[in-house]
């Protein structure tokens, strides 16, 4: 009897180091490295990192250019099905209010020839305001956490964060266009 409870015990303090030292070791992870929470609200508060990239058609741009725009910042990919889905209604936004949103469409395609391809399909891409990105390092990605195709940014005039959507959406509805007015500080 006297060997299993030295046995019990035995078990138990080396049970309660191991959670001691787990709690630990994870605790120190977490104080060290920011989570996806504070990168959010620093973009919130702060601004988003501004970036300087070469569309398709060649021309070098940086996202400061863009400041006193609503900027829409796009990550999509070709072969992803739910970011062909919301393209449409995504060029009829931005036709809608002419200049006044920009659109920054980053794409993670394999490789460049895939882009063109999918623009064939979708010529109204290439619009005036309208970037399309080749991201062939994923350094934008990286940069902008993306997990998942598509996700998009919505930038307000200042460049800050107001919203991050994950997932395919309807651009053009009544809700879309009220909210993108309201970043616009446009009233009806």
């Amino acid at each position: 009897m006297k060997q299993h409870l030295k046995a019990l015990v035995l078990v138990l303090v080396v049970g309660g180091l191991a959670v001691w030292a787990f709690n630990h070791f994870f605790m120190s992870k977490v104080s060290q490295s920011p989570s996806n929470i504070s990168a959010i609200e620093k973009m919130e508060t702060e601004g988003v990192p501004n970036f300087t990239s070469k569309a398709l058609e060649g021309q070098s741009f940086d996202l400061n250019q863009m400041k006193g725009k609503v900027v829409i910042l796009n990550f999509w990919a070709s072969w992803c099905g739910p970011c062909v889905e919301e393209v449409p209604s995504l060029i009829k936004l931005i036709k809608e209010y002419k200049g006044e949103i920009q659109l920054i469409a980053v794409s993670g395609d394999s490789n460049e020839a895939d882009i063109h391809v999918f623009l064939k399909s979708f010529p109204e891409l290439k619009g005036e305001n309208i970037k399309i990105v080749y991201d062939q390092d994923r350094s934008l990605m990286k940069m902008f956490e993306v997990a998942r195709l598509p996700e998009s940014l919505i930038l307000n005039k200042d460049q800050k964060l107001v919203k991050k959507l994950v997932g395919s959406i309807d651009w053009h509805t009544k809700d879309s266009l009220e909210y993108m007015d309201s970043l616009l500080g446009k009233t009806k």
